[in-house]
């Protein structure tokens, strides 16, 4: 046997010996589709069915590409040298890096985040006569502007406001990207199927030099990605997919499940393998999974199967809570008990349907005292000063407009706007890009002070990356250097300037430190090079997670959503109600608001509770709720049902409770 397919099953390993062709491997919840692409990856360079620089992994998270690359280097070495695995979007960063002159780009472009877009488009609005009064939305019409720029037809529900609003402003927009010399999240995606689609030879040598293409999470992708995957494997077909439709839960942000539906359809001699065996939850887990999936109808059906051998057989419980408030008390009792078991915090995931169900859940474990984490937050680098550090490096080694108008006059240095608009009307003049117009600040009628400011600011931008990997005389690492270059910079004491009190500055601050020590922290797993720099620029521009992955002991609050991917010993899922899972607002998709249910349950290793109430506020007015059509079309037989919200007591703890009582009892009246 070869020594890839050791301690797979039969499944795993025809899939892990699949060579030529198209693939298709429905690679259900907790069935170890991680280990069959990595073993499938690494036996095809160990047995040269490919070399490692012409097989190309398309994944959703940089940490599934880092951990697939880890250990497939770790089981092949040397000879993995050279894969290549990555986000779609990192893929069309490093594609359009390569070929910025073909379509209009300077070769230091930048990258615009979902926040530096909508600016535009706000800025943009305010620039069409008649549309300065009205207030829009800028994430609606950003995402009506992308559905255009991709080539759609604009999909009925939206207001004829916005959609004419959308079509003025998307000529409008891409004319504005190319000014300032940047592109988008959404461009990453785009600008690579223009560019396979005007350039052949482009297209063409790109699959000379992939010769398998890998995609994981395949039930996620979109129209675009498929386009791009299209294009890759368009010419040999060596195109393997992983995915499971029935985890298919991001129709909302254009996820197509068609795509992994039509598959096999869609590529002749595709070979179907399906993944079934699960190494995650218990077997009566999985009984209430299967029965809950197994209502939609458009799926490629499977059924899982428990590897483990329960310690058990205890079902999955579902209690049933007055409201809100003693569903929240029901957590943290549940918490306690599980904490008695010898259950870990970070053992505990509590999922729900919407972000606003976890104030509850969160006020209770504060006042507990239960340390918690709410997963799926807002990034750090969201946060402003995050924002402003990444631009002083962007623009000192890989420059753009948006990030010098950013740190230009932050903090202020005396660079008004007045002398902006200037250096922008010379820059447009000359058709040059705003940096050279700074250095040229004479031409453009500057004045000598705010020009010899402009000087001094661009001489210590020179020399700030080398500073932060060799100057010891800022400190002895690269995060003490940059946090000293910033303070140098008059950084520091803007913050302190600008915050009301010393605990907001400290905040403010702290993000400047985090910034520093991950940016430390990428530079130690690589080299001090100036190119290791430019390559964590591109990593922040993809919001690549590069922190810490240990978890701490802490209880782990959670949307389904934010679950996917993750999984616990014990799991509660909180709100199983109708108008909550199916969402009233969010849920029009039923099927994929099932699976949406069916990934929450499928998180679970040893433990599943739900819960759902009687009643719950809405709007201000309490209002009685039941429970989602989900678990009441499943069969009663599959969960232990308790409709008073609590366990009933057995005869021995009940005799324990007893005599605790009388005991406690006892010592008071004789206290008296």
């Amino acid at each position: 046997m070869s020594k890839w397919l050791t301690g797979l099953n039969f499944e795993q390993g025809e899939a892990v010996n699949h060579n030529h062709g198209p693939l298709l491997i429905l690679a259900g919840a907790g069935s170890g589709k991680t280990t069959v692409l990595v073993s499938r990856t690494g036996r095809l360079i160990d047995e040269k069915v490919a070399y490692a620089g012409q097989i190309c992994v398309l994944t959703f998270t940089n940490k599934a590409a880092r951990e697939l690359k880890h250990r497939v280097q770790d089981k092949v070495g040397p000879l993995a040298k050279g894969l290549w695995a990555g986000t779609f979007h990192s893929f069309g960063l490093q594609l359009l890096r390569k070929n910025y002159q073909y379509l209009g780009l300077s070769p230091h472009f930048g990258v615009l985040d979902q926040s530096d877009s909508q600016s535009i488009i706000k800025e943009l609005v305010k620039e069409v006569k008649n549309a300065t009064k009205e207030k829009f939305d800028a994430d609606k019409l950003l995402n009506l502007i992308n559905i255009l720029r991709a080539g759609k037809k604009i999909p009925p529900g939206y207001l004829d406001e916005y959609h004419e609003l959308a079509e003025v402003l998307m000529p409008k927009y891409e004319k504005r990207l190319i000014l300032l010399g940047v592109t988008d999240f959404e461009g990453l995606l785009l600008e690579p199927i223009k560019l396979f689609k005007k350039y052949p030879d482009v297209l063409q040598k790109t699959q000379s030099q992939f010769t398998q293409i890998m995609v994981d999470e395949f039930q996620d992708t979109n129209s675009e990605q498929m386009k791009l995957i299209e294009y890759l494997s368009s010419e040999h077909q060596n195109l393997t997919v992983v995915g499971d439709d029935d985890q298919s839960i991001y129709g909302w942000r254009g996820a197509q499940i068609q795509n992994i539906l039509n598959f096999p359809h869609d590529h002749k001699n595709c070979k179907v393998v399906k993944l079934e065996k699960n190494y995650r939850s218990v077997t009566s887990i999985l009984d209430l999974g299967n029965e809950v999936i197994s209502k939609n109808q458009k799926r490629h059906g499977k059924v899982l199967q428990s590897t483990k051998e329960a310690v058990s057989n205890e079902k999955p419980e579902v209690f049933v809570l007055e409201n809100e408030d003693e569903e929240a008390d029901f957590v943290l009792r549940e918490i306690q008990n599980l904490k008695s078991q010898n259950y870990k915090f970070s053992d505990i995931a509590i999922l729900y349907r919407s972000n606003t169900q976890g104030a509850f859940i969160e006020s209770s474990l504060r006042r507990a005292h239960i340390p918690y984490e709410i997963s799926g937050g807002t990034s750090i680098f969201e946060r402003k000063e995050a924002k402003d550090c990444l631009a002083y490096v962007k623009q000192s080694l890989l420059p753009d407009e948006v990030s010098l108008r950013r740190i230009i006059n932050m903090p202020p240095r005396g660079i008004g706007e007045t002398t902006i608009e200037s250096l922008s009307a010379y820059a447009q003049s000359k058709k040059m890009d705003l940096q050279t117009a700074c250095k040229n600040w004479r031409e453009a009628d500057v004045g000598e002070k705010a020009g010899e400011t402009l000087d001094q600011f661009f001489q210590w931008l020179w020399v700030f990356p080398q500073r932060i990997l060799d100057d010891t005389s800022l400190g002895a690492t690269v995060s003490e250097r940059f946090q000293n270059l910033m303070r140098e910079i008059g950084y520091r004491d803007y913050l302190s300037k600008s915050a009301n009190d010393g605990v907001i500055f400290d905040k403010k601050w702290q993000v400047v430190e985090i910034v520093s020590r991950i940016l430390e922290s990428f530079l130690t797993k690589r080299e001090y090079t100036i190119a290791a720099i430019k390559e964590f620029i591109d990593a922040m521009l993809l919001r690549d997670d590069v922190g810490d992955d240990a978890r701490k002991d802490q209880v782990q609050l959670m949307t389904f959503h934010a679950s996917k991917g993750l999984e616990f010993p014990a799991v509660m899922l909180v709100g199983v109600e109708e108008d909550l899972i199916p969402h009233k607002r969010l849920g029009s998709d039923i099927d994929e608001e099932r699976r949406l249910f069916y990934v929450g349950i499928t998180r679970a290793q040893k433990k599943l509770v739900l819960t759902y109430c009687r009643q719950r506020k809405k709007m201000g007015v309490i209002k009685p709720v039941f429970a989602s059509r989900f678990l009441s079309e499943t069969s009663k037989s599959l969960y232990s049902f308790y409709e008073m919200g609590a366990r009933p007591v057995s005869g021995q703890a009940r005799d324990s409770l007893v005599s605790d009582f009388l005991s406690k009892l006892g010592n008071t009246q004789k206290n008296t």
